[in-house]
């Protein structure tokens, strides 16, 4: 394995203290808790000594590498974080939970008020760290759901506490979760970075020299801070894009080199253009253009929910996440919904979702399909068809209609069964933009193929959505990948993850 190795961690769009990267976490209070949480019902309470110490020793080894304090109180109503025993789904199945909520304290970052962490108390818990076969390992996982409080979500890498399996076999924190928790909350006091044994880059370096006209950088080993300033800037790369991740946040622009002792991890500012080795480009010089998404992170959940519905009818798939930011970047820029989805219909991945020689009652059935999981109801489609023969609306009004109409207000009066399937639409229909959310927004993916396998797994039951999260989690260790991966883009402080846990 590679001690360093930017990859290794993942950041949700989430921390303790203030909402901007780097910040410390301030005191946060923990405690055991002796009555039922406000997430987590907790079927019964951590009184075992050995238990709570190895629990206590968890949250020591995340406070001895990150800017955070944790503090044990009695539970109260001082508690930040409490921690309970819990039925979660029996064993060998999910063995530890985090649930947190937050607020929007900044730009950048929503900051965290409350967690609460569960062990599933059907485990073959130990407190041992040398751990068994058929064992748990509270330790481990331990670490592992406090990392989710601390704002780290899944990563693809085994060998670091983050993963999302089995995780037993872990010693400890890896150099990835201590990377991740010190660019939220920087080291802990005389705690350096974990830094590769050569070449030996400089934790962070402000040595570039911009000026207000069009400036060229080269990126080097280290984790810098580079600013444009004014004009068209350009920041050269070592490598191919595939070996990249460019988070977008309010604030700026944060860029990973996943190939470790290379480029490192550099924060953007007024830089405009990226060039890479090899890759995609989004100018015909072949340059990666960064500006032409500076306008996504004004959009609030709503806007991004309503674009990742339009792929959805649209394509069938979650959507890519370049494709997304372009369309959030029009969005931004004044483009309304009802030209953006003028301009999806004429889409060739359109036609083939819905090809040119297809009738209006096969293509209104196929939306139906798409949308809602169901075939239409009598009344209204007739109603759209006759419409739609007639030519008094266009099939982009159409798909819209069906997507306002799902979310629309019911009627004072409406029929039970009327209102049974409305939120039933719904439900449908907000399960599969969360999919498509996750694939694009939170990992950042743009692979079409894989955006639409992982979408296809959905079938409106439970079950069909962790299919579809497991594909995308599996997809996403693969475009981690610096020989054969992805360029990555994920976006922060737009929408929350309703996966993380």
């Amino acid at each position: 394995m590679c001690e360093f190795c930017t990859n290794e961690y993942h950041l949700s769009n989430a921390k303790w203290g203030e909402g901007e990267y780097g910040t410390p976490g301030g005191t946060v209070y923990w405690s055991f808790a002796d009555t039922p949480g406000t997430g987590f019902g907790f079927s019964s309470y951590i009184n075992d000594p050995a238990y709570r110490d190895i629990i206590r020793e968890a949250f020591q080894a995340w406070e001895d590498v990150a800017d955070i304090d944790f503090v044990e109180i009695a539970d109260g109503a001082q508690t930040d974080i409490h921690l309970g025993w819990d039925t979660i789904d029996g064993a060998f199945g999910v063995v530890g939970e985090a649930s947190t909520r937050g607020s929007k304290t900044t730009e950048t970052l929503f900051s965290f008020t409350e967690a609460e962490i569960r062990f599933d108390v059907s485990e073959n818990w130990t407190t041992d760290r040398d751990v068994a076969r058929n064992e748990v390992g509270l330790y481990q996982v331990a670490l592992h759901e406090i990392g989710h409080v601390l704002g780290l979500d899944h990563t693809g890498d085994t060998e670091t506490i983050m993963y999302a399996s089995d995780i037993s076999d872990l010693p400890g924190l890896a150099a990835g979760d201590i990377q991740g928790a010190q660019i939220f909350y920087g080291a802990a006091e005389a705690t350096p970075a974990p830094q590769p044994s050569t070449p030996d880059p400089e934790p962070v370096v402000e040595e570039y020299t911009p000026t207000f006209g069009d400036d060229s950088f080269t990126a080097r080993a280290g984790n810098d801070v580079i600013n444009g300033m004014q004009g068209t800037d350009t920041l050269n790369l070592t490598g191919a894009q595939t070996q990249y991740t460019l988070t977008l946040t309010a604030g700026n622009l944060i860029l990973i080199d996943r190939v470790a002792g290379r480029d490192g991890i550099d924060t953007l500012v007024s830089i405009e253009r990226l060039d890479f080795q090899s890759g995609a480009s989004t100018l015909d010089n072949g340059l990666f253009e960064v500006d032409s998404f500076d306008g996504i992170t004004n959009l609030d959940a709503e806007d991004f929910g309503q674009i990742v519905e339009l792929y959805i009818a649209y394509f069938n798939r979650a959507p890519d996440a370049l494709g997304l930011a372009f369309w959030g970047n029009a969005y931004s820029d004044g483009l309304s919904l009802e030209d953006m989805a003028a301009l999806f219909i004429d889409q060739a991945e359109t036609r083939d979702t819905y090809p040119s020689g297809m009738n209006n009652t096969d293509f209104a059935t196929a939306v139906y399909e798409n949308v809602l999981g169901r075939v239409p109801d009598a009344d209204g489609f007739t109603f759209w068809t006759d419409l739609l023969d007639a030519g008094t609306v266009g099939r982009d009004v159409f798909i819209l209609s069906v997507l306002e109409g799902a979310k629309a207000a019911i009627p004072q009066g409406s029929e039970p069964a009327f209102i049974a399937q409305v939120i039933e639409d719904r439900q449908y229909l907000e399960n599969k933009a969360d999919i498509g959310a996750y694939f694009a927004v939170h990992k950042g993916m743009s692979d079409v193929n894989d955006a639409s396998n992982a979408m296809a797994l959905f079938d409106g039951s439970q079950g069909s959505i962790q299919d579809a999260i497991s594909a995308i989690n599996g997809h996403y260790a693969d475009a981690l990948s610096t020989g054969s991966g992805d360029f990555l883009m994920p976006l922060v402080g737009v929408l929350d993850d309703p996966f993380t846990g």
